[in-house]
């Protein structure tokens, strides 16, 4: 994959988090307090469905892009 924001190759990896089970979730900044942010999150990878998802990730601009899995569990309410 091309690096959209530098236009160089991108390398092909996955998302894991070896040293301990948990899942990888995404925030939106508004977020306040942890109850405002487990409302609003997406979780990529969930530790009951032992997925690793695709990313790749740009050394030269350190950017990492992803798909989101679409079993993906949404809870954001887009305002």
């Amino acid at each position: 994959m091309i690096c959209p924001f530098c236009g160089r190759e991108m390398k092909e990896g996955t998302l894991d988090t070896p040293s301990q089970p948990v899942n990888i979730q995404w925030y939106p900044e508004t977020g306040k307090n942890y109850l405002d942010k487990a409302s609003n999150s997406v979780t990529i990878r969930s530790i009951s469905k032992f997925e690793f998802p695709t990313a790749f990730l740009c050394f030269h601009c350190h950017k990492l892009i992803m798909d989101i899995p679409e079993r993906a569990n949404f809870k954001f309410n887009e305002e």
